[in-house]
């Protein structure tokens, strides 16, 4: 990826490292303040396109169960194709969100949240970066924790307008439902797995898909957290595999729901980017073969 991404990067893992919570500060009541975290990626899209990501999460909590947040991101894609490779780099489109997030008391902890995401056509359609349309996207989920290490986890995602609300790894106009389990293996250390796919309408230039996610984390400290997260597809419509590697203190993007879940991790990291049926055939300039991009 090209170098000047890289003051970036050093930018948003400085302000995660520096996020968590003032001494004596009541984080119940009265939020985290900023978080930030940063994840890089790679994906094989389908047998000729594969896709690297640079994701930076930037958000503010004023209370712990209200969230603003923004997720820009870099992005490197490629097609190969009769033998020919062509690629486009750049920024990608631009999500900013607004989640709420509640824990309910009683038996088994559960907890709902919910986010509205405003992506702006920030991408380059000459290049197939982006959408050229604001998108509109809605998340839904809920979380149980039936015995102590174990939190189970359900969601729903859907674009309701545009293209660009939904990551790489979905199916634009499609519902993407998850199940979600992590277990905390020991102090620090959690182990999730996720299986998620694509229901209802989608555009004509895909198969709908079905992915397993699996993930782990460590955390560092008081809130720094290390991820590690990957996917496999099931189906032929599905991507091929996906990896991603994540640091700081906020990884869920626009939404809180299931922030354990390593396929919507994984799905945050390629937001903004041309969508699985987007950017087709764009890629590199255009049909010409344009290096422009």
């Amino acid at each position: 990826m090209r170098m000047s991404i890289v003051p970036v990067c050093l930018l948003l893992t400085g302000l995660a490292a520096g996020a968590a919570p003032a001494a004596g500060q009541d984080s119940t009541s009265a939020g985290a303040g900023l978080l930030a975290g940063i994840a890089v990626g790679a994906a094989k899209i389908t047998t000729v396109r594969t896709e690297r990501a640079v994701s930076g999460d930037l958000a503010y909590q004023p209370r712990a169960w209200l969230t603003f947040s923004i997720t820009p991101t870099y992005i490197r894609a490629t097609n190969d194709t009769n033998g020919a490779s062509l690629t486009s780099s750049g920024l990608g489109d631009l999500p900013l969100g607004v989640a709420v997030e509640q824990e309910l008391p009683g038996p088994w902890s559960p907890d709902f949240a919910a986010s509205l995401s405003v992506t702006l056509p920030t991408g380059s359609t000459q290049c197939g970066l982006g959408s050229g349309e604001t998108g509109v996207g809605l998340d839904l989920g809920a979380g149980v924790s039936p015995v102590d290490p174990l939190h189970v986890s359900f969601g729903a995602s859907r674009g309701l307008s545009g293209l660009s609300s939904q990551s790489a790894l979905t199916a634009p106009q499609a519902t993407s439902l998850s199940m979600d389990a992590s277990v905390d293996l020991a102090k620090g250390w959690t182990a999730s797995l996720s299986i998620s796919g694509d229901f209802g309408h989608a555009d004509s230039t895909q198969a709908l898909s079905r992915d397993l996610g699996f993930g782990a984390s460590h955390s560092l400290g008081r809130r720094l957290t290390v991820t590690l997260d990957g996917s496999a597809g099931l189906t032929t419509g599905s991507p091929r595999w996906a990896l991603s590697l994540g640091i700081g203190t906020a990884f869920s993007g626009v939404s809180p729901v299931g922030p354990n879940s390593p396929f919507r991790r994984l799905k945050k990291t390629f937001v903004g980017s041309v969508g699985r049926g987007n950017g087709h055939g764009k890629i590199g300039g255009g049909k010409t073969g344009s290096t422009s991009c």
